[in-house]
């Protein structure tokens, strides 16, 4: 549902042209947000899909305990890290350029 409603958003933005002169930056760190928010499902998916998945990020055809303590640190450690660090800017950039207004 999340990853639904961030690709709604994103298309509403566009269509709009909301992410012109003075809020390009702000359209930047959204994507990145909506790249962000779309690889949490990367690590998840390894459980699920297994050995074609792991080939294609490892270039291996094995699941190992190494696989999922690198995935499972990446899911909980890092991606939020990152995520928290780009809607620390890209809020403060909403705040100071003003939100665009309803549709």
């Amino acid at each position: 549902m999340m990853v639904l409603m961030m690709i709604l958003h994103v298309f509403r933005v566009y269509l709009t042209g909301r992410f012109k002169k003075p809020r390009e930056l702000i359209w930047v760190t959204g994507v990145v947000l909506a790249v962000l928010t779309a690889s949490f499902g990367v690590p998840e998916a390894i459980l699920v899909i297994g050995s074609p998945l792991v080939e294609l990020l490892r270039e291996s055809a094995s699941v190992g305990q190494s696989t999922l303590t690198r995935f499972y640190s990446l899911h909980t450690f890092v991606l939020p890290l990152l995520t928290a660090v780009f809607m620390l800017m890209y809020f403060p950039m909403i705040r100071k350029q003003g939100i665009s207004g309803p549709l």
